[in-house]
C-alpha cells in the first residue's frame, strides 16, 4: 500500500487558547495507480488532510491522532527537513489557488526549472527542454514564450496549468491534487484530468483528488471518500456512492449536483440557511433598497465593445474583444460562456469601469450611456461577485469590515449600523453572525465567497456581474447559493451577467447566454435553446468536453 492513513485527527489552536478538532478519526488506503477522490461541504477539511500528507499545515495545527504512512513509513512525525526531501519529489502537490502557489516576483521558466533541477538530474538546456515538454503536456500554448512569462501576466486557467506541471516535474509516487481543476474552462479541463488519469494508469502514480465536482469524481475515481465537518461519513466505489448513496449527507450531494440537459426551478436540497431574527432584517434591507421596475426592459445595452490590449515594449497588442454587442433585460439572469482568455471576465471590467474599451464602444445601463463623468453615481448600480476568493477580500479587515466598509464611504449607512447589517447579510447568504469578526485568511475558499456575494448585495445593485460566482463552492453550497441568488432575483428584481465555465450551472441559473471565442460572440440565444441544440461547432465542442456526472444507475 502506496498510502494509508490511519485514524488521524487533526486540530486547531484558536486565538483564546481553545482547541478545534478539524478532522476526526480519518482512515484512508490508496495504492499505486489508483484515484481516491475526497469530497465534502466547503470547510469540512479535505485540504486539511492533503496539506497534512505533506507537513503544510500551519503552526497552529497539530496532529493529535493516528498516523500517515507512505509506503509503511509514519510520516506524520516528520520534521521540516524530513519533508523537505519527500515534497515535489516522492509527493507532488496541486494547489486550489494558482495566484497564491506561484511566486509573483520569479518567471515561470524559473519557477519550473529550479523544480526540475531540485528534482532530477536535469540541469542547463535539458532541464528547459524538459520544462517545455512539460508545459505541452500540460495544454499550455506557446511553451517556450511562457516560460519568460510571470504568473500576473497569465490567466487563472493558465497558471493552474503550470502548477500542475511543477507537481509532475519529478513523476513523484503520489500527487494530491487539491480542486485542480477549480479555475479550468471546461475544455482545458478534460485535457489536464486526462492527462492525470494517463500518469495514474501509466505510470503508476496514486492520486488523491480533492473536489467538489461530482462530474470529476464520477469519472475520474476509483473510490469515493465524503467528508462532513471533519469526520469521514461514507466510503465506497464510485460508482457505488454515486448510485447507492447510503448516508443523508451523501444523498445530499448528489440532489444538489446541476444537470445540463434538465433545467430545475431549484435544487433539492435541504438548505442551511436558517430563519433567524437577522437573516429577515438582512432581506428586508436589500427589499428596501427594490425600485419597482417593469421586467423586460433593457436593463444593460452594449454595443461596439472592442478592447486591445497594447504590447510590450512597442510589440503588437492583443485584441481581448472584437465588436461585442448583446442586450440584457431587466430581472434575467444572462450567461456568458466560453474558454480562458475568450474574453468574458474583460466584458465585465468593461462594464464596471475596471478597463477602458476602445473608442466607440457604447455601453448603457437604463438608457443611459456610462462615461466617466457618470460612472461614480451609476457604480452603486452595478457591483461584482468575481471570481477569485482569495483574492478579492481585504486581507488586512475582518468580514464584517470587508462587507461594510464601501456602503458606509459611500454613507449609505451609518458607521453605528454597519456591525449590525453586516451580521445580517453574513445570514443571509449561510454564515453565522460571529464570522463578522475573523479575518479572511480563517475561511474557507467557499466561505470567502459567500462574504463576496454578501458584500456585493449590500449597495442593493440593479445588476450584478456574477464572475465564475460558484467556482469555488462545493455542490451543496452552491445549489444553496444558486437557489439563494434564485430568490432574491425574484424578490428584489435582481438582473445577473452570469459568466462561467460549468455549463451545467449555466442551464439552471440563466434565460439567454452568449458563446465567446477570441473576443467575438459565435453563438447567442435562449440558454435552453444554446446548450441543448447548439448550432455552432464550438459550442458543441465545449458540451462534449463537459465531465458528465453519471445518473442513469442512479435513476433506475
Amino acid at each position: 500500500m502506496l498510502l494509508t492513513i490511519d485514524r488521524l485527527s487533526i486540530a486547531y489552536e484558536l486565538a483564546d487558547g481553545r482547541e478545534l478538532e478539524a478532522i476526526k478519526d480519518f482512515s484512508l488506503t490508496l495504492e499505486r495507480g489508483r484515484i481516491a477522490g475526497i469530497v465534502g461541504q466547503s470547510g469540512a477539511g479535505k485540504s486539511t488532510i492533503g496539506k497534512a500528507v505533506l507537513g503544510l499545515l500551519g503552526e497552529n495545527a497539530r496532529i493529535s491522532g493516528g498516523r500517515i504512512l507512505l509506503e509503511g513509513e509514519d510520516i506524520a512525525g516528520f520534521s521540516e527537513r524530513q519533508f523537505g526531501a519527500i515534497r515535489g519529489k516522492r509527493v507532488g502537490y496541486i494547489y486550489q489557488n494558482p495566484m497564491t502557489a506561484l511566486n509573483p516576483v520569479l518567471s515561470i521558466g524559473e519557477q519550473l526549472i529550479e523544480t526540475i533541477e531540485t528534482h532530477t538530474d536535469k540541469r542547463g538546456t535539458a532541464a528547459r527542454s524538459y520544462a517545455v515538454e512539460l508545459l505541452t503536456g500540460a495544454e499550455v500554448s506557446h511553451p517556450e514564450e511562457r516560460l519568460t512569462k510571470y504568473p500576473h501576466q497569465l490567466s487563472g486557467g493558465l497558471c493552474q496549468r503550470i502548477v500542475f506541471a511543477i507537481a509532475i516535474a519529478a513523476q513523484p509516487d503520489l500527487i494530491i491534487a487539491d480542486e485542480p481543476t477549480t479555475a479550468l474552462d471546461v475544455t482545458v479541463q478534460k485535457a489536464v484530468l486526462g492527462t492525470l488519469k494517463r500518469l495514474a494508469a501509466q505510470e503508476n502514480i496514486a492520486i488523491v483528488l480533492i473536489t467538489h465536482d461530482m462530474g470529476v469524481v464520477s469519472q475520474m475515481c476509483d473510490e469515493v471518500y465524503v467528508l462532513l465537518r471533519g469526520q469521514l461519513v461514507e466510503r465506497g466505489p464510485t460508482m457505488q456512492i454515486i448510485t447507492a448513496p447510503q448516508e443523508r449527507y451523501t444523498q445530499e450531494l448528489m440532489a444538489a449536483i446541476p444537470s445540463v440537459e434538465q433545467r430545475r426551478a431549484r435544487f433539492d436540497v435541504l438548505d442551511a440557511f436558517e430563519e433567524t431574527p437577522g437573516r429577515q432584517r438582512g432581506i428586508d434591507y436589500l427589499r428596501a433598497g427594490t425600485v419597482a421596475l417593469a421586467h423586460g426592459d433593457t436593463m444593460l445595452a452594449i454595443s461596439n465593445l472592442s478592447k486591445t490590449f497594447t504590447g510590450e515594449k512597442g510589440g503588437a497588442g492583443f485584441k481581448a474583444l472584437d465588436s461585442v454587442g448583446f442586450a440584457v433585460r431587466r430581472g434575467e439572469t444572462f450567461g456568458i460562456v466560453g474558454e480562458s482568455g475568450s474574453g468574458k471576465s474583460t466584458i465585465g471590467r468593461a462594464i464596471l469601469g475596471l478597463v477602458h474599451p476602445d473608442p466607440g464602444a457604447i455601453i448603457a445601463l437604463d438608457g443611459h450611456p456610462i462615461g466617466q463623468e457618470n460612472r461614480q453615481a451609476l457604480s452603486r448600480k452595478l457591483q461584482c461577485i468575481f471570481q477569485d476568493p482569495y483574492a478579492s477580500l481585504n486581507p488586512r479587515m475582518d468580514a464584517g469590515t470587508n462587507i461594510t466598509y464601501g456602503i458606509r464611504a459611500a454613507g449609505l449607512v451609518p458607521r453605528k449600523h454597519a456591525q449590525r447589517l453586516a451580521e445580517d447579510l453574513l445570514e443571509v447568504v449561510g454564515l453565522p453572525r460571529a464570522a463578522a469578526t475573523k479575518m479572511p485568511h480563517a475561511f474557507s475558499g467557499g466561505e470567502r465567497q459567500r462574504i463576496g456575494i454578501a458584500r456585493a448585495l449590500a449597495y442593493r445593485p440593479g445588476l450584478i456581474f456574477c464572475d465564475e460566482p460558484t467556482s469555488a463552492l462545493d455542490v451543496t453550497v452552491q445549489a444553496e447559493i444558486l437557489n439563494l441568488m434564485k430568490e432574491l432575483q425574484d424578490s428584489l428584481g435582481l438582473t445577473l451577467v452570469f459568466v462561467s465555465h460549468d455549463l451545467a450551472v449555466v442551464r439552471q441559473m440563466c434565460d439567454s447566454v452568449i458563446v465567446m471565442r477570441a473576443g467575438r460572440i459565435v453563438e447567442e440565444g435562449p440558454a435552453e435553446q444554446v446548450l441543448t441544440e447548439p448550432a455552432d461547432p464550438y459550442t458543441r465542442q465545449l458540451l462534449s468536453a463537459m465531465p458528465r456526472f453519471l445518473r442513469s444507475a442512479a435513476a433506475s
